[in-house]
Order: C-alpha cells, then structure tokens, then sequence
C-alpha cells in the first residue's frame, strides 16, 4: 500500500476515557491493557470532553504543558521533506524514494517552516462504520493476532469521500478515494525486543489502532508533512488510492485515551514490530519530540498485558513525526 499525497482533515475533539492511571513515584504508567477485544473496548468507552480551545471549522488543541512550556498549536513544525537514513529525532527513516509533490502546496495555515493546526480546514461528513478490532495474545505469549475490518469502530466516523465539490475542502484537495471495509490480519510479536539497529518505515500500513485503522508514517507520496498539508476529516483520517482509510498522525483525536493532567495515556495501538503505541500525556504534561528518542519512542512504565512494566513504546504526539520515527524492534515480514 502507498501513502496518498490526497487527505482530509477534520475537527474532533480529542475525547478522555474516565478511567484511572496508575504509576510509581518517579515512573508513573501509561495506563491500558496490552490485549484488546471489541468487548473491552466497549467498557472503555465511557468518554468525557477534555478542555479545549478551537476556531471555526477546524481542530482542536488540548490545554496542556510540556516540558518547555504551553503546548501551541497555532505553531507546529512542518515536517516536509525531513527524512534520514541515519534516524534521529524530529526525522522519518523511509524506505522509498519520493514521488510527486504535496497535493496541498499552499493553504492559509501553512506558513514558512510551522502551520497552524486550529485553522486548518476539516473535511465535513460523519459516515458510522461497522469496524471491529481484537487482539488475541497466543497462549505461549509470543504472538498478538490483531483483525480488524480497516474502518472504525462505533462510535468513531470518517468524513465524506471522495470529498465533494461543495465541501470547502475541496478548494485544497480533491482527494477522490473512497472508504472501503478491508480484512486486515498482522501476527506481531507479542513480546517485543530492541532491534541492535533501527528499520525504516514503509510508505504504507506501519501499525493499527485499537479501533481498527490502519496508521501510516507521517509523509504523503513526495515525501511532505501529511497531517500539516493534507486534508482529513475530523479524526485526522482520509483514503488513499487504495482506498484504505488510515491516519498520519495525532491518533488521540478520535482513539480512547484516558490520558489528562492527571492521569496518564493509554494504549492507542500497536506497531508492525509490536510495540504499542501509547498517547501524549504524561506526569500531567503532552510529550513532544523533544523527550522522545530517534524512532519517537522511550521507555517507562506501561500497563501491558494487563500488568505494570516498565518497557519500550511509541507516542502519539502533536509534533512531527506524530507517530513512529523508524521501527525500534523488528518489523513482521512485508512491513
């Protein structure tokens, strides 16, 4: 699969599951169960609204602290065209080359180096799904078998695709894909370890969140700042020419996450080399690049398979690369 340089953005609000976080003095956890069915997932869903400052028709941006001051959403850094061979923070280790150019060049909340977050435009539409999810850990521990039908899960949406000529979106992007329902099987493994050395990042599928979609790296195909210059709907979502739904990036927008001042965030998803994928907050402040290792990860205490341990992971942040750097373990065969 390929990423798609057409997408669309939308305003969500980014949801915190009342559920409580746990952790030590000096390694609190980031709070959810390693193994996940449908079943669980409909218990999480006990959902409140985090405070949130927002314009018209466009995302929104928790009020948070992070190690160097208020979060600001108004002024992110704009990812084009940093990719490495040699991975290291704030950079995307990709495995193909580039092709084309961003489908969005200019837009009013791009500016210089940084864009703006709260005026980008969102693809309208609310279209419901009947997506699933499971992760199964084998009885040995080794494997976690994820399925999922590619699409979210209730009650998560995706906007309207192809995007219409009436939607003001269109004026950026005529992204003309559609959603489609998918039969998505990864065997991972289910107890990760560190790779001696980094892999790169496909510019496809590189992990799934627990509500079934599919994520892929932050890029679009010419190697440009996906969430930043894309449009996507309301989850930060569109199709590409696959029509496989998928997110770039800010997974917590429309992915449970108990995370808040004062508890921490939980399991989003999990990588294609098996390591999960947890929220920004953290000791009651949003992680940014700047505390995350070369592969947008770091160690400390997680709830994972249901018990506290202190191990490896990656981060959903609003910063790129978003999501994954590179792959820190090994990735499953096709990854």
């Amino acid at each position: 699969m390929k990423n798609d340089a057409r997408t669309t953005l939308g305003g969500c609000l980014a949801l915190t599951m009342l559920l409580t976080g746990c952790g030590g003095d000096t390694l609190p956890a980031l709070g959810s169960a390693g193994s996940l069915s449908p079943s669980v997932l409909s218990a999480q869903r006990i959902l409140s609204a985090t405070t949130r400052t927002s314009t018209s028709n466009s995302y929104t941006c928790p009020t948070a602290q992070t190690s160097s001051g208020p979060l600001n959403c108004t002024d992110l850094p704009l990812g084009d065209l940093k990719t490495t061979k040699s991975p290291k923070a704030g950079y995307v280790d990709v495995c193909e080359a580039a092709s084309g150019s961003p489908v969005v060049s200019s837009a009013p909340w791009i500016g210089g180096t940084t864009w703006n977050l709260l005026e980008k435009v969102v693809v309208e539409g609310s279209v419901a799904w009947a997506g699933t999810f499971a992760a199964v850990l084998s009885n040995d521990g080794d494997t976690r078998t994820i399925t999922s039908k590619g699409v979210p899960t209730s009650p998560y949406t995706t906007g309207t695709f192809p995007i219409a000529t009436t939607d003001p979106a269109y004026a950026y992007d005529h992204n003309p894909n559609k959603v489609e329902d998918k039969s998505d099987k990864y065997a991972l493994p289910g107890n990760p370890t560190i790779a001696t050395t980094p892999t790169c990042l496909p510019m496809g599928t590189i992990g799934l969140t627990v509500t079934g979609v599919a994520i892929y790296n932050a890029f679009d195909a010419s190697d440009y700042d996906a969430v930043a210059r894309e449009e996507q709907d309301s989850c930060h979502g569109h199709p590409d020419s696959s029509d496989t739904y998928h997110y770039h990036g800010i997974l917590q927008a429309c992915v449970p996450d108990a995370g808040s001042t004062t508890a921490n965030s939980s399991l989003l998803g999990y990588a294609l080399d098996g390591f999960g994928i947890y929220g920004p907050w953290y000791n009651g402040k949003i992680l940014t690049t700047a505390d995350l290792d070369e592969c947008h990860g770091i160690t400390s205490q997680v709830l994972w398979n249901g018990k506290l341990v202190n191990m490896y992971h990656y981060v959903s942040t609003y910063q790129f690369p978003y999501t994954l750097g590179c792959f820190r373990g090994k990735p499953i065969a096709g990854a």
